[in-house]
């Protein structure tokens, strides 16, 4: 990769190859099929992916409120984006609840027969290689028949591995291109034609991106949501209305769409982390385009008829989801939202939510707005007086580094509480981190300033000196729940 947009968080970097040799071993008619079934996830073989984008979207990531701070723009990915953007539907549906298979349901469910010797399955992840091997050449059961149990089943499967492997590389991506197992609940719905009208997969989606941001945001190595369709989110927001032409709103696949303009001299991208920390830091409510013209917003989710926000339950985690923050993103006029506290709605847990039936009934009765109040102009919607005087309270959306050591895969935990009593001395490394970080973050500031303007110096330096405050507010509030620990950590 070049090293301009070399990230030091994993993600997704390069379709894998032999997925691509899949999709193209199918004929039209099954590609059609799985794009009924995958949308245009299927899609995501086709883009090229910013690493370097994502990691500067990452400095700008609030775990706390589950938002980006770009400047003066609060901004967060929705489910009717990320419905428009999969062409996946979501209103009026259940969400899909995964499980962990065994391994004997696992390899029955695709038609393969008990093995004991894949212990991977007790992880509950597969390989691409496997599947590929099994299920992607035509000539595959002549070479496993002895795996399977009936050549029927061999041909009916096929579809099912390619969309589970889609899924697992590039949808809800693990460390090493694991594919998750718990997937295969979402596989076996989406191919049930009587279950797959009534169901989605887009809360799944947009709870693991908010997972994976919190995590990557605080010192996980791996991006566990799906880069892909984030670095489209983000783009779509960038391209304001007067760069876009009819034909282009027209096209119906969004993912080719977005891909095909990136890629078109009319325009030039930024390479590199910092270029793009710059510029999303300089973003104003003038030069973003804050709904989707394509995107249709008469009939929307914006909470439920017992609190403000929806409760969606992805892969292993729950996340709050709270549009009342970023009404300009669905064609309606910014109000004030209301004080939320949403730390302990953020839960992680390892095979199913302690409150599941409750969010599935928060789902049930979301709370839809139609489009009688959609603003004239969903490109550059208003917002109130009380909204812009509420987002002076707060410092505006500033870059902060990542950690300087970044760690493994996050301990799934069910109570959000446990997992944050940590080791003091865990704590004074992640001081120490914090300091390295807010250090690289000042000389990074230091040296724009001395490429700018006085006037475009004068307004970041108000952003970063507001920013160096709550930076330092947080390692103070780290070192008060700290203990001193001594001269070991044995003494």
């Amino acid at each position: 990769m070049d090293p301009l947009i070399r990230s030091k968080v994993l993600m997704v970097v390069k379709i894998p190859r032999k997925l691509i040799k899949w999709w193209k071993m199918f004929s039209s008619l099954e590609q059609h099929e799985l794009m009924q079934k995958l949308g245009t996830l299927t899609s995501l073989l086709d883009i090229a992916p910013r690493p370097d984008l994502v990691e500067a979207m990452l400095t700008y990531w609030d775990p706390q409120n589950l938002i980006f701070r770009f400047g003066e723009c609060e901004m967060t990915p929705t489910l009717v984006e990320m419905s428009g953007l999969t062409r996946l539907s979501y209103i009026g549906k259940d969400m899909i609840l995964l499980r962990d298979h065994s391994r004997t349901r696992f390899l029955s469910d695709l038609g393969l027969k008990d093995n004991k010797h894949l212990k991977c399955l007790e992880q509950s992840w597969i390989s691409l290689d496997y599947l590929f091997a099994r299920f992607g050449p035509q000539d595959s059961f002549d070479v496993f028949w002895d795996e399977f149990t009936t050549k029927a089943k061999w041909q009916r499967r096929r579809l099912e591995a390619f969309s589970l492997a889609l899924l697992g590389l590039l949808g809800f991506p693990l460390d090493e291109r694991h594919i998750s197992t718990r997937l295969q609940s979402v596989v076996m719905v989406l191919f049930h034609e009587k279950q797959r009208k009534t169901v989605t997969v887009v809360p799944i989606i947009l709870a693991e991106l908010y997972r994976a941001l919190s995590e990557a945001r605080g010192g996980v190595r791996y991006f566990e949501g799906s880069n892909l369709l984030l670095q489209l989110w983000m783009m779509e927001h960038l391209h304001t209305a007067s760069l876009l032409c009819p034909i282009d709103r027209a096209l119906r696949d969004r993912v080719v769409c977005i891909e095909h303009r990136m890629k078109s001299p009319k325009f030039t991208y930024l390479v590199g982390v910092t270029a793009w920390i710059e510029f999303l830091g300089l973003r104003t409510n003038g030069n973003v385009l804050w709904a989707y013209l394509w995107l249709p917003l008469d009939d929307i989710l914006v909470g439920c008829l017992m609190q403000p926000f929806l409760m969606l339950i992805g892969l292993k985690c729950v996340r709050p989801y709270t549009p009342v923050r970023v009404m300009r993103q669905l064609g309606r006029r910014q109000e004030e939202p209301p004080t939320l506290n949403l730390r302990r709605h953020i839960i992680n847990f390892s095979k199913k939510a302690a409150d599941e039936i409750k969010y599935v009934q928060y789902w049930n009765n979301a709370k839809r707005m139609k489009k009688t109040i959609l603003v004239e102009d969903v490109g550059s919607p208003e917002c109130t007086q009380e909204y812009l005087i509420s987002l002076q309270s707060i410092p505006p959306g500033v870059s902060t580094p990542l950690p300087a050591q970044l760690r493994g895969r996050a301990v799934q935990t069910d109570d959000f509480e446990e997992a944050s009593d940590q080791d003091p001395w865990d704590k004074l490394e992640l001081i120490k981190s914090q300091l390295a970080g807010l250090t690289a973050n000042v000389e990074q500031h230091g040296q724009y300033l001395f490429r700018v303007g006085l006037q475009d110096a004068g307004a970041h330096a108000r952003a970063f000196i507001a920013s160096i405050g709550v930076s330092l507010q947080g390692m103070l509030q780290s070192l008060s729940m700290t203990d001193s620990p001594g001269p070991s950590r044995s003494g």
